[in-house]
């Protein structure tokens, strides 16, 4: 990037930047300053909406560009810009948020949001996001004074004046670099079309082939594919525009649903693996597109960029938009039990439980510490299965917070009695820093390891066995023992008995539960059983909730068991009955 040809762009620019963490808002302004005339900073949304309006009240226009974060305190980046969108529609505004949810970016692309910069933000990300749009208002404001100029002109140059406004027009509507079609017209389009189809064809790694070749030849590639695009237009009676950098669009006002596939298709066909020869430099470049298609609804543009994005995030050649991807209402779920987990963990809510693990007699050998999240229904104490909110703890990285609470609880009550306890742990939790050295404090510095029972949770992203042959030989100098957890549910289990030589196998649930009608589980559960008895394993059994389930495992061999025929997990170490008492 050339800074010279950006500052000629935005010296006389004025732009608002809104972000909550001081230290980066201090770097951020101290780049942003040498380049536009005033920058202004604020720390939240509701300081950043006064200062908006305050610079108009003082200088009679707006703010050039805005800059905002999402996550603020007092009023967030999406209040703000839905606020200031209301006093000036066209005011081009930067997201920045290190979130990718689609229920932020459907609502900001609905918005009219130009641009989201992904944290930690980058310079060169920023810098090419503020040239592109920097010399968007240049060249309208150009436009604007050729056209103040063509208004105070003459009748002697009226024809100067219809030639200059063609010009005018046509760079209004076309885009400068293949000629097609630009997202202007699009936009017009939409508004006063009533159009069936339309696809959204994203280059791939174009910035990699600026990055090998240089810009030249990334202009190059734009072109060709544009040839390439134009070509299937016309055969396909379609409508195309270069809507950005690296994408296309195409539309069509009288496709077909039935047509669509075929359509799609061929249009992936021709635009994947493409061997474009670039003359400047006699080879060829090869080049791939991803691509977004909807159909007939008003919000064809949005859902095809939805379409497009779930493309490109699981490396889809294309895919056509349904209302299964509008994942709205399941973010919206996420947003609820967010703040459910987050509430719980300040209100000390998060809390373990304890299920036994029996012998055949019912005698208590050791108890599985559980989590739970405790809530007051009706008025009645209620503990609620991570079942339900686990999964989410994960995606909104709260899971870690939920282990530090759950196995401090156990160590505790490990270090008050006298009994054993096996505690879950899984991939993100023995990668965890902050766990490894509770662990670590609390062995070092009380005598409790041989009590204690590491249950390694089965996952496919069990992928660093060496990282968990490490922990495992840190924790079994302590006295520790290693179980593992759910084995047979993953395609790692033969791998995690190898690598990690455990002390108990803890056949997984699914298999147990249906032993007694499920001959495939009851063949895996007998293979199980055998090579464990090779290796000199114990096996435990989870999900044993019958008498018939028990008669047929103990006739199997197996010694050990766990499951709500027994004991129901319970907040308080529960006291031993007989088997008896269990039937």
């Amino acid at each position: 990037m050339n800074f010279k040809n950006l500052y000629k762009f935005t010296k006389n620019l004025n732009l608002l930047y809104v972000e909550d963490d001081a230290n980066l808002r201090e770097e951020t302004v101290e780049i942003l300053e040498d380049f536009f005339a005033s920058v202004e900073a604020c720390s939240d949304g509701a300081e950043g909406l006064e200062s908006y309006k305050t610079f108009y009240k003082h200088s009679g226009h707006y703010f050039d560009i805005v800059i905002t974060d999402i996550n603020m305190p007092i009023m967030n980046g999406i209040d703000m810009s839905d606020a200031i969108m209301d006093l000036n529609p066209r005011q081009s505004i930067f997201v920045v948020s290190a979130y990718n949810e689609p229920h932020y970016l459907t609502k900001l692309i609905n918005m009219g949001v130009d641009k989201f910069l992904i944290k930690p933000l980058q310079t060169k990300q920023l810098v090419q996001a503020l040239y592109k749009k920097s010399k968007d208002i240049y060249n309208e404001k150009l436009s604007d004074e050729y056209h103040d100029k063509l208004a105070n002109m003459t009748e002697l140059l009226e024809q100067q004046v219809k030639e200059r406004t063609q010009q005018l027009e046509h760079q209004l509507s076309f885009d400068t670099l293949t000629g097609l079609y630009n997202r202007h017209l699009l936009g017009q389009d939409l508004k006063n079309e009533k159009l069936t189809m339309l696809a959204l064809v994203d280059i791939d790694r174009l910035q990699f082939v600026n990055d090998i070749y240089g810009p030249e030849i990334g202009n190059q590639v734009i072109i060709k594919v544009a040839n390439i695009l134009s070509k299937y237009a016309r055969e396909t009676g379609c409508k195309v525009y270069r809507t950005s950098g690296d994408e296309f669009a195409l539309t069509h006002q009288n496709m077909r649903y039935e047509d669509s596939f075929a359509f799609i298709d061929r249009l992936s066909s021709i635009t994947t693996n493409m061997h474009l020869f670039m003359e400047e430099i006699q080879q060829e470049v090869n080049v791939d597109t991803t691509i977004g298609l909807a159909l007939e609804d008003e919000n064809i543009l949005t859902h095809a960029d939805i379409a497009l994005k779930h493309a490109k995030n699981n490396h889809h050649q294309y895919v056509i938009y349904n209302n299964a991807l509008n994942s709205l209402q399941k973010m919206q779920e996420i947003v609820e039990w967010k703040n459910k987990i987050e509430i719980a963990i300040s209100e000390n809510n998060i809390i373990p439980v304890f299920q036994p693990i029996v012998d055949k007699h019912g005698k208590i050998l050791k108890y599985e510490t559980l989590m739970r999240m405790r809530t007051i229904e009706t008025g009645k104490e209620k503990l609620i299965s991570p079942y339900f909110f686990l999964d989410t703890a994960i995606k909104t990285k709260l899971y870690p917070q939920l282990s530090y609470i759950i196995i401090s609880a156990a160590l505790e009550s490990l270090i008050k009695g006298d009994h054993t306890l096996s505690i879950n742990l899984t991939y993100n939790d023995f990668t965890n820093p902050e766990i490894i050295d509770l662990l670590s404090n609390k062995l070092s510095q009380h005598d409790i390891g041989n009590r204690l029972i590491f249950e390694i949770v089965e996952s496919d992203n069990m992928g660093d066995y060496e990282l968990l042959k490490n922990f495992i030989d840190k924790f079994r100098s302590y006295g520790v023992r290693i179980a593992i957890d759910d084995f047979g549910s993953g395609f790692s289990s033969f791998q995690h008995i190898v690598q990690t030589s455990p002390d108990y196998i803890k056949i997984d649930g699914s298999l147990i539960k249906d032993i007694d009608t499920d001959l495939s589980s009851l063949t895996i559960v007998k293979a199980i059983i055998q090579f464990s008895q090779e290796l000199g394993i114990s096996v435990i059994a989870e999900f044993v909730h019958s008498e018939h389930i028990l008669n047929i495992l103990q006739s199997l061999g197996i010694k050990e068991y766990q499951g709500f025929y027994f004991y129901e997990p319970k907040p308080y170490l529960i006291e031993e009955k007989t088997l008896e008492d269990a039937i």
